[in-house]
């Protein structure tokens, strides 16, 4: 309806298409409310709804991402939640503790990542060129998200075998695993060390564009290509590992699809920002 223009205007979606709606959003504003980073609140008087986002938030990427997230709410499940919702970071990329919560806060991210990165769209950005930083700074520079959001687009759209793992204070708080990589049944629990001769426990300096190609017995049996985020405001890393596809080929990969495991967005640290 309004074209293919990056990075997707959340707000002019909300106002013009919600009109159509007898509770349409009226207002999308700041409000610094220390618990939240945004919220789906009801207007009584007005018969609509207000997104909120918290003005502390410093990126813009991290911004439109918690807008298209919270009207992702409103799509989904302001029938089923009269009072609406408050999300804070752990919440609106995925890792909120309760079954119920959870799920709905899945399909919230799942919807903001397709109204502001169309996988076609990514796909043709991506197409069959290497990951770098510099491929995911321009992903994530034309869909106006954070590096977090543009790599967790890419392990989804990808068919390399791959990881996103988030660490803080040198502990890993969660991944999140390519379908080719379930399938080779990576995973890297929350409250794990990180490896000592990772780029993200070495710091900045082992860092490249293209990434740092560790041998088998850092990250995986497998050889392993780490690209790596440091914020160190927020003591925090991404690291985007792509595995040695041909080597791990002949590993006895499983067919069928492996259920993820829920318990990967469970942190036992206490609740940081994601970080740009």
């Amino acid at each position: 309806m309004w074209g293919p223009h990056f990075p997707v205007s959340v707000e002019r979606i909300a106002m013009e298409y919600t009109t159509r709606f007898t509770d349409p959003v009226l207002k999308i504003v700041e409000a610094d409310v220390p618990t939240f980073e945004g919220a789906l609140y009801p207007l009584r008087k007005k018969g609509g709804w207000a997104i909120l986002f918290n003005p502390t938030i410093t990126s813009p990427g991290r911004i439109n991402y918690t807008q298209a997230h919270e009207l992702g709410h409103y799509f989904a499940h302001r029938e089923h939640a009269p009072a609406g919702f408050e999300c804070g970071q752990r919440d609106v990329l995925g890792e909120a503790g309760q079954a119920a919560l959870r799920q709905q806060e899945r399909e919230a991210d799942e919807f903001a990542s397709y109204l502001l990165m169309p996988l076609d769209d990514f796909r043709a950005q991506v197409a069959s060129a290497a990951m770098s930083l510099d491929l995911l700074r321009h992903c994530a520079d034309r869909y106006g998200v954070s590096y977090t959001a543009a790599a967790l687009k890419w392990i989804e759209a990808t068919e390399r075998c791959a990881a996103v793992v988030v660490a803080t204070n040198g502990f890993i708080s969660w991944c999140r695993r390519s379908k080719a990589a379930e399938r080779a049944r990576i995973y890297y629990p929350s409250g794990m060390e990180l490896p000592a001769r990772s780029v993200a426990a070495l710091g900045g300096t082992a860092q490249r564009n293209e990434g740092t190609v560790l041998p088998p017995g850092v990250w995986h049996s497998a050889a392993v290509r780490e690209i790596a985020i440091f914020a160190d405001r927020y003591e925090m890393t991404i690291s985007l590992l792509v595995f040695d596809h041909d080597r791990m080929a002949g590993d006895g990969w499983q067919d069928e699809e492996v259920e993820d495991a829920l318990d990967r967005f469970e942190s036992s640290v206490a609740p940081r920002r994601i970080f740009d």
